[in-house]
This record gives C-alpha cells, structure tokens and sequence, in this order.
C-alpha cells in the first residue's frame, strides 16, 4: 500500500510541474500575441495557435503517462 501511495504521489508530482512548465510556455506564447494584438495579427494568430499545440500536447503526454503509471507500476503485482 505504501509503495503505491509513493507511485501515486511521483505521478502527481510530475503532473504538477510538467502543468506549471506549460503554464509558463502558454503566458510567453499567448500573452504577447494578446498585448500585440493590433500590430502583428499573423504573429498573433501563430502563437495562439502554438499555444493550443503545446496545451493538446501536454494533455496527450499527461494522458499517456497516466496509462503507463496505472498499467505498468499501479497494477505490476
């Protein structure tokens, strides 16, 4: 029981900082794109669009990950 609480609690953890890494990946990308807005539109628009790139993406990677954890380290005994 313990080493799973353990597995949980590194699954939560990674989680947790790969979600503050794209948090801070969505303000440089998106923040700029919202201040600039008027002067650079196509700029503007490919960095919003990066934004939800790297936001699906870290979903997918979260998503994945979570199915390893379960299958591989959650359920190996």
């Amino acid at each position: 029981l313990l080493k799973n609480l353990a597995a949980v609690l590194g699954l939560l953890a990674i989680v947790w900082a790969t979600f503050l890494l794209v948090s801070y990946i969505l303000a440089s990308t998106l923040f700029p794109a919202i201040e600039q807005a008027p002067q650079n539109v196509f700029a503007g628009i490919l960095r919003v669009i990066m934004g939800l790139a790297i936001f699906t993406a870290w979903i997918l990677i979260w998503y994945t990950l979570t199915n390893i954890w379960l299958y591989e380290v959650l359920l190996r005994e």
